[in-house]
């Protein structure tokens, strides 16, 4: 692999997931849990396995269906290359945006540590 191919691969920053997907491609539907994902691709555990160059379409709740391709095999899975227009891209960066921002909140939440009510 060239130094090229190597730089972008790794173009966008990754988000780390454990999220539950649905990959549609020429032999079917089948589930896959999303490891990680980019502007430009994600990380795919599936069952199955299919070869590099597989040409798929990958569904997310809260996000839709993004079209991609699978670029290489990884031990947990696949990786693969989402392959749209710009205005999509966009749309995909505001929406990663927003599942990032849900992430952090759910992190930073606190249950039932209120403070207390100076006393009057």
């Amino acid at each position: 692999m060239s130094e090229c191919e190597k730089e972008n691969r790794r173009a966008h920053r990754r988000i780390a997931m454990s999220r539950e997907g649905r990959i549609h491609h020429f032999a079917g539907d089948a589930p896959a849990r999303i490891l990680d994902i980019s502007v430009g691709g994600a990380g795919l555990q599936m069952e199955m396995r299919l070869p590099d160059g597989t040409e798929m379409t990958l569904e997310i709740d809260n996000i839709g269906l993004i079209p991609a391709r699978i670029v290489r095999q990884m031990q947990q899975g696949v990786a693969v290359k989402f392959e749209f227009s710009v205005e999509k891209e966009q749309e995909l960066i505001q929406r990663i945006a927003h599942l990032v921002a849900r992430k952090r909140r759910e992190a930073f939440h606190i249950v039932g540590n209120t403070p207390a009510s100076p006393a009057s």
